[in-house]
């Protein structure tokens, strides 16, 4: 007969096989973004990135995008989410805290990037080179740029002589600066304010790529765009060094070629955005104005003040890296 002693390790061993058989759950992970839910920017990019990560991942984790701010709304305080371990990733953009993130000025500086394309490129590369600095507080995923930040304005300007006087609104201080180069009388408004404020007369235009032109609307007041191109926002995919260490071996790898997906799809969203902004707006009579080659010398050298003032504050060699992948870019020598 079987004793009660056999009888419970029996049941014993047999418990602890069957809890050994159980597979581990899945690291749940969150990627944050203040960007709406439906903008093309997460729709298009963020959560095709997400997929593609979680394909690879084999088990180990899934990770979620968390839009419209649901994790932290303030644009200027998305690294901190992931410092602090709120989120696991998120988006973020570095010249929002230029005292951070020094190295990151020069992406702003006027008549250099003269498309998301290329300016992505570059930061990319710079990153991959170990140009830029980042701080420890954050492992870098992805990086990228918009397109340049261009005027838009209720009346033409086909030159940086017509911005003269005009009421600009700007992003942060080297926009602030650019404007200012060129005899224009820069403004703080708020985004969402801009339509509204070039409506009433209050401003005469504003500075945003093509995709914040389309996605604040600032085509039904402001029917003149000049394309001179007054810098790019450099922006980031970051994630938690805690969450990141984490991972297995396996994991960190797909984590790593993320970055390089990201850039594929990067230039297919751009490319079809930017055709698809262009069109809409021209079709409706919007009217494009595109620089010489000699009045972006003339605002380059209308701000070389500013632009040693931004490289002085960079790290050693980060312009000449920005510079010589921008020209590696243009001349196919990538």
């Amino acid at each position: 007969m079987t004793s009660l002693k056999t009888l419970l390790l029996g049941t014993a061993l047999t418990g602890a096989i069957g809890v050994a058989a159980l597979p581990a759950l899945a690291r749940e992970m969150t990627l944050a973004t203040y960007l709406p839910a439906n903008s093309a920017f997460v729709t298009d990019l963020l959560e095709p990135l997400a997929a593609w990560i979680n394909e690879r991942a084999n088990g180990e984790f899934s990770l979620e995008v968390f839009a419209g701010g649901t994790l932290g709304r303030d644009p200027g305080q998305q690294d901190r989410i992931v410092s602090s371990g709120i989120a696991d990733l998120a988006v973020i953009v570095p010249g929002r805290n230029a005292g951070t993130y020094p190295d990151w000025g020069v992406f702003e500086l006027p008549g250099l990037a003269r498309s998301a394309e290329e300016g992505s490129y570059a930061v990319w590369r710079m990153h991959n080179e170990g140009t830029l600095r980042t701080g420890d507080e954050l492992h870098m995923v992805a990086a990228w740029t918009t397109d340049p930040y261009i005027f838009h304005t209720s009346t033409p300007v086909e030159s940086p002589a017509d911005v003269q006087g005009l009421r600009v609104r700007v992003l942060g201080q080297t926009q602030t600066e650019s404007v200012l180069a060129m005899g224009g009388v820069p403004q703080g408004v708020s985004i969402t304010e801009t339509p509204e404020a070039i409506s009433r007369g209050t401003l005469d235009g504003a500075l945003a790529d093509w995709s914040v032109f389309d996605i604040f609307r600032l085509g039904e007041v402001a029917h003149y765009s000049y394309e001179i191109p007054l810098g790019v926002l450099a922006m980031a995919l970051v994630m938690n060094p805690d969450s990141y260490g984490e991972l297995s071996a396996e994991g960190q790898a797909v984590m790593a070629g993320a970055g390089e997906e990201w850039q594929r799809l990067l230039v297919a969203y751009y490319g079809r955005e930017r055709a698809r902004i262009l069109d809409t707006y021209t079709a409706r009579g919007h009217v494009i104005h595109t620089p010489t080659e000699a009045q972006i010398a003339d605002v380059i050298e209308a701000t070389a003040a500013l632009r040693e003032q931004v490289a002085g504050a960079a790290g050693d060699g980060v312009m000449a890296a920005y510079e010589q992948a921008l020209t590696d870019y243009r001349s196919g020598t990538r």
